[in-house]
């Protein structure tokens, strides 16, 4: 297991201890879109791979808003998830898309954590929000030294 993914590793424990995690994923942004780093069920949901921000709305909100989004429900997943079906098989139906920065702020890529519906209640955010940032160094390309 590569050191980035024993530190998402680490990070998802620390997140477990706020809230349930049923599935996750991590994309690392580029200029164009995210390029898949790390899955807990690569067999459901790639570990690899890239996603344009044009094919991927969700994605792109989160970065352009340098916000969560949170998507509540089976109709919402249908709504906005074209993978919508993988993730209520594995029950799940519902999925926060957390921004992950590095502390200059810049957006270096997201957290997609999914479980069930009401898991992610508004008081967990903040805190969820926090793991992710302090683990930006996760998101860092291989051939970066530095977080900006």
């Amino acid at each position: 297991m590569s050191a980035m993914a024993k530190g998402i590793d680490m990070m998802l424990g620390e997140m477990r201890d706020v809230t349930e995690i049923i599935a996750a994923t991590a994309l690392r942004y580029h200029p164009d879109g995210g390029e898949r780093i790390y899955s807990t069920h690569p067999d459901r949901f790639p570990d690899a791979g890239f996603k344009r921000f044009e094919d991927a709305p969700t994605m792109a909100r989160v970065r352009d808003a340098n916000a969560a989004v949170l998507t509540n429900g089976a109709e919402a997943l249908r709504a906005g998830f074209p993978d919508w079906q993988r993730i209520l098989e594995g029950g799940c139906d519902a999925i926060i898309n957390i921004p992950v920065r590095a502390p200059s702020g810049e957006v270096l890529g997201q957290l997609n954590l999914m479980a069930r519906a009401g898991c992610f209640p508004t008081e967990s955010l903040a805190r969820l929000q926090v793991i992710a940032d302090q683990n930006a160094s996760c998101f860092l390309d291989q051939t970066s030294k530095e977080i900006l």
